[in-house]
Formats: C-alpha cells, structure tokens, sequence
C-alpha cells in the first residue's frame, strides 16, 4: 500500500465525491427528518425569523439552531432545492474525513490514517447520514473534533487543545444540545481516569478560558430562545426531545439491546469482517486497561474502545433507538479498525461482506417479485409498483462488473487483503450510494415531490391528510395544515385512504400517494 499523500488524497477525494456528492442535487428529500429539517429552514425566510424554528407555523424544538443557520446559506445563494439543503451536511463530513486523516496520521502514520478516512468515507451508514439534510452530519464533525482535540490534550497537556475542544462542544450543543457536552466528558473523564491522570482532566473541566468559550458560543441563542419561549423551550426541547427520547420510545423507534451490535455490522460494511478483527483483538486491548499506555498507539486503541463502547450502552439504554445515533461513537471503533487494516490475510473473508451485498441487489428485483403480495402494509405495496423501471440493464451491469471484478481480484496473489479491500469499497460506495439510494429516493420519494411542484401552481391550502411528510410543503412552496379537509383544499394523501375522502378530485396519484382538489 502506497504511503504517498497526494495518492491518499486522491482515493478519498474519489470516495468523498462518491458518499457524500453524488446525487445530492437530484435525490428528492426523505420524509421524515429530511422534510422537517428543510421545512423549518425555508419557514425561517418566510417568517424572517432566524431565532426560533417553526415547523408548518408551529415552534420546532427538536433541535438548536446551529444547523437552520448552517442550512440558511445555501439556500440563500442557491434556492430552495436539495442540493442547498444538503451542502452543509457534505461539506461538513469533507471536514469530518480531512479530520480524521490528520489526527491518525499525528497519532500514528500516514498508512493508518489513509485506512480510517477511507473506512469513514465509504462506509454504509456514515455515508447515507453523511449527506442527509439534517443536523447529524454537522454535530458528529464537532464531536470528532471535540475529542481529538481532548486526546491530544492527554498527549501533551498543551491547554489550548482543550479550548479547542470546548469550541467543538459549544457548536455541537448548538447543533444538538446536551449529548455534544455528555460524550466527550463522560469519555475523557473515564479515559483519562484509566491512565491515571484524574488531576490533569480535573484541571481542563475547570480552565476558565475554555468555560467562557463555550458559553459565548453556545449559551446567547439558549438565553435568547428561553427569553422568546419561556417554559414551552424548556419542555419542547430539554424534556420532551432530550430526557424524553431517552426514557421512552417516541415516533415507534425502539428496539432491545440486540440493537446497535447489530447495527454495527451493518452500518460499517463493506468492512464488517474488519469489525470482527477490531473485537478479535479486544481482548488484548483491553486486558490492562487500567494504568499508563505503553505508548500513543496503544493509549489511542484504549481511547477508541472507550468511545464506541460508551455511546453503544448509553442508547442500548436509551428508550427511543435510531440506527444514526451510534455514528456518535464510531469513529472510535474506526479509529481501532485503521490500526488493524495493514495485518489482514484473509481476503476471501473480508471481500465476502462486499460479495453478498452484490448478490442480495442482484436478486432484489426477483425478490420483491416472489414475495410482493405478502409486502404490508398495503401502501408499501403500491410504492414499489412502479419498480420495473428502475431494475433494467443499468441496475444489473454494474454490479454484475463490479461482483466478477472483485472476484478476479482476490485470485491476484501479488495484491494483499488491504489493497483490494481499496477499490472494493469504491465500488460498494458507488452501488450503495449512486444506484441503490437514488432508486429509494424516487420509489419513495419521488411521488411526494412530483405532487408538490403540482400543488404550487395551484390555489388553495395544502393539507397532508393521514400522512407526515413535510417535504410535500417544501415542493409545493405553500404552509402545511393538519386539519380535516374542507372544500378547496389540496390534500396530499395515500391513494388507499381515498375512500375516506368522497368528494374529492384527484389531480395527480402515484406510487401509492394522491394529490386531490377538495370540492
């Protein structure tokens, strides 16, 4: 494996572009999050009130306002369209993967460094998130940032590392609140207690400078919103989204605590075999986990467990479980990964991950033809009945070629296990993000937008009727009511819910959704 930079940064600038660009400008928005995000932003100009969010002219608390800020720009200079909507979040992971590259290659060696930007850039999870309009990209690059800066404090007690830090954390407390502040210390404090060095964390929890950084950043839009809100911010917000999403499930999302193990294998393919090195090797690195690392790589390891280790039970306890909260603590299982990605041998059993995704896609079509009258509920059925279109020549090639290519390159003996696991998780990158997420995208997406930009040429309030889907009033350049529909409306609605609406005229039905004129 080459040691050469300028090599190193072209393939993640290859795979940058790849999990983080492609297709962000023609991907309609998901609903739910995506939607609410976008529509809060836009409702920011047409309220002009850059202070509070509102959601459909109702106050949004779910989040700060770091990333309405951030969202704001792009679309100032661009329009409300996705590409606007999702720059920040790509941009954010570009700093995110640069990041990594120069902490590992620091703390340890170009090589090293290379393999944890490539894991994090290529990664399933890391780059479906990683691009999404929503607040989750920006707040993991200041978590990252956070807690680099916090082990290169352990490394050579230099003050303004920890400065650095408590500006990381402010931004993510305006970006997400509380859990930007709870990671990074409960991690460094644990961390820093196992090395023996509790005087030294003491000592940068309480360095003033880095106290009153964080609350000139973070602390003004807090202030100011409990000023404009009062009680109803610290209920929206504090208890409800935070106390209240931990301690109970909300929206469905709930799951034991089989839950984010199982997500880890997935959320880091196509390097799930690596996973399994990183825990084969656990033992070792945490066999003397108390007392002073032998050295910085060793120290990095131990820091890297504690990291993952600690966001991976906290939400296994949490009461409302979304697959993106572990990308929180995965850089720290990434981190470990890049140390062992050099000594792999097994190509077969680190290529395999990679092999039986290809396959799987290869037969979905045939799949969703077996089985697709048992698929519930029934509107799930009518989204994929316009599937076809998407399963021809241009979704079969390109896996096929990249299955018998990855295939030949196993039989290269000259090439070792890391070397070929390079241009493989390219391609799953590719097939992951630029084939199979598009298709989703307008399969279930696609139908919502196509009746939005109907509805905004049309007079009239726009209802969604039995139906959350936000982005429909972002399409549709118009205010979404939740009320029972009335004469005159344009109701979004699903066509199975049809029958509900006797007086209705439908101008538009597709994939299971029905834009219709009330009469």
């Amino acid at each position: 494996m080459t040691q050469n930079r300028y090599a190193h940064f072209l393939i993640l600038g290859l795979a940058v572009f790849i999990g983080f660009y492609g297709y962000i400008w023609s991907m309609p928005l998901f609903d739910l999050d995506e939607g609410a995000f976008t529509t809060a932003t836009r409702e920011m100009f047409l309220r002009h009130d850059f202070i509070t969010p509102y959601l459909n002219s109702v106050p949004r608390f779910d989040k700060p306002i770091l990333i309405y800020w951030l969202q704001a720009i792009p679309t100032y200079l661009f329009g409300f369209n996705e590409f606007a909507f999702r720059l920040p979040s790509a941009l954010a992971s570009t700093a995110w993967v640069y990041l990594i590259y120069r902490f590992m290659e620091e703390v340890t060696d170009s090589q090293k460094a290379f393999f944890a930007a490539l894991i994090a850039s290529t990664s399933l999870m890391t780059t479906v998130v990683g691009k999404a309009a929503i607040a989750d990209a920006v707040l993991i690059l200041f978590i990252t940032w956070a807690m680099f800066a916090i082990f290169r404090h352990w490394q050579t007690e230099r003050a303004v590392y920890i400065r650095w830090a408590y500006f990381a954390m402010a931004l993510g407390f305006l970006t997400k609140g509380p859990v930007a502040v709870v990671i990074p210390g409960a991690v460094s404090l644990l961390f820093y207690v196992s090395t023996g060095k509790w005087s030294s964390w003491w000592r940068a929890v309480l360095d003033w400078r880095g106290l009153v950084i964080f609350l000139l950043v973070a602390l003004p839009w807090y202030v100011l919103e409990y000023m404009r809100e009062g009680q109803a911010f610290i209920n929206g917000f504090f208890l409800k989204n935070n106390v209240g999403r931990f301690s109970a499930p909300m929206e469905g999302h709930s799951g034991g605590f089989w839950y984010y193990p199982v997500v880890t294998f997935i959320a880091l393919l196509p390097f799930t075999s690596l996973v399994v090195v990183a825990i084969r090797h656990s033992v070792g690195d945490l066999r003397h986990v108390w007392g002073k690392p032998e050295n910085d790589q060793s120290a990095l390891i131990r820091f890297g467990w504690i990291w993952f280790l600690f966001v991976l039970i906290i939400f296994s306890f949490s009461g409302t479980k979304l697959p993106h909260y572990l990308n929180y603590g995965l850089i720290g299982l990434i981190m470990i990964m890049a140390v062992y990605f050099p000594t792999i041998h097994n190509r077969w059993a680190h290529a395999l991950p990679a092999w039986l995704f290809f396959v799987l896609l290869l037969a979905l079509p045939s799949l969703l033809d077996v089985f697709f009258n048992k698929i519930n509920p029934p509107y799930v059925r009518d989204m994929l009945a316009d599937r076809a279109q998407y399963f021809g020549w241009s979704w079969y090639l390109p896996l096929g070629v990249f299955l018998l290519l990855s295939i030949a390159m196993v039989f290269q003996k000259r090439k070792t296990a890391a070397a070929i696991m390079i241009p493989l998780a390219l391609s799953f990158s590719w097939i992951a993000n630029a084939q199979l997420l598009p298709i989703v995208a307008s399969l279930q997406q696609g139908p919502i937008r196509t009746a939005g930009l109907i509805a905004r040429d049309l007079p009239g309030d726009a209802v969604m009727y039995k139906m959350n889907t936000p982005s429909f009033g972002v399409y549709a350049g118009k205010i979404l009511k939740r009320h029972r529909p009335e004469e005159g409306d344009l109701v979004l609605t699903r066509v199975v819910d049809l029958a509900q609406l006797p007086n209705a005229k439908v101008l538009f039905e597709q994939g299971g959704v029905a834009l219709v004129r009330m009469r």
